[in-house]
């Protein structure tokens, strides 16, 4: 583990240097987060970011081929047998998560230990061969995917057979689908199908964030999104996806460099 961490490092300061679009877009995230923070714990916490994503790719190398008791034992997911025990009595859930640690290997071990496959929405990726790879690495011990241009179906077919579905929800949304919620602060669209969902068919709400200890693994607690108080009308549904947010911000807020702050949360709507 500690080779594939210092591999993992080295892509990242590969990556800081390569890229200086997606640099400036780090520090701006992080600028915009964090107003009141000095410039040197900026810059520390953007290379410490590529420094996470650069291990998420090392590891993945090792996730093609790695024996699922290896991958087990990357990450301890407690919590996780709450929605494999719902899935063994065909009870739907829905899984959140983010761009946060390894959430692949989240995705990938979360399955196993529930004891059956989930269906996992996916952004497919623009190179065909890296789509390919990455895919192959989701799919290994039976998760399926659902692209989603043409997710709605598969998902309300998913949950009407008692299974999981899983999104990362972490993005920005369309403004003209979706409404804005506060994210450290700042209003941005986000995706509202989670909350609709789970508001419409009375499926249960999860969320779950990977996060690297200090021995290397990762350790993501399964918790529920309250939604018992909450009926499925548009208030409410913008209220879900507020509270599921508020659970990625505090895990951010608390480890903010296994976030992906390269992507542009926040844009002019």
């Amino acid at each position: 583990m500690s080779v594939r961490h210092g591999i993992g490092r080295a892509l990242g300061t590969a990556m800081w240097l390569a890229d200086g679009r997606r640099r400036a877009i780090t520090i701006d995230n992080l600028r915009n987060a964090y107003p009141h923070a000095e410039s040197t714990w900026i810059h520390t916490t953007a290379r410490h970011a590529y420094a996470n994503l650069g291990i998420v790719l090392a590891e993945l190398v090792r996730m093609r081929s790695a024996p699922a008791s290896t991958l087990r034992s990357w990450i301890r997911i407690p919590g996780i047998e709450r929605i494999g025990a719902r899935m063994a009595n065909r009870e739907p859930s829905i899984l959140l998560s983010g761009h946060f640690g390894n959430w692949e290997l989240l995705a990938l071990v979360g399955a196993l230990e529930a004891g059956a496959p989930f269906s996992i929405v996916v952004h497919p990726q623009h190179n065909a061969r890296i789509n390919a790879t990455v895919e192959a690495i989701r799919t290994r011990f039976g998760n399926i995917l659902i692209p989603m241009g043409s997710a709605a179906r598969p998902i309300i077919n998913t949950l009407d057979n008692g299974g999981t579905v899983a999104f990362l929800a972490d993005q920005f949304a369309d403004p003209r689908l979706h409404r804005p919620v506060a994210f450290f602060g700042r209003e941005t669209p986000t995706y509202e199908a989670p909350a609709q969902l789970a508001l419409k068919y009375s499926v249960p709400l999860f969320a779950a964030f990977a996060n690297r200890v200090p021995d290397g693994s990762y350790h993501a607690p399964v918790v529920e999104v309250p939604t018992s108080d909450l009926s499925y009308n548009t208030s409410d549904v913008l209220l879900c996806t507020q509270r599921h947010v508020s659970l990625l911000e505090d895990a951010v807020r608390q480890h903010p460099a296994m976030w992906s702050w390269q992507h542009r949360r926040w844009r002019p709507t």
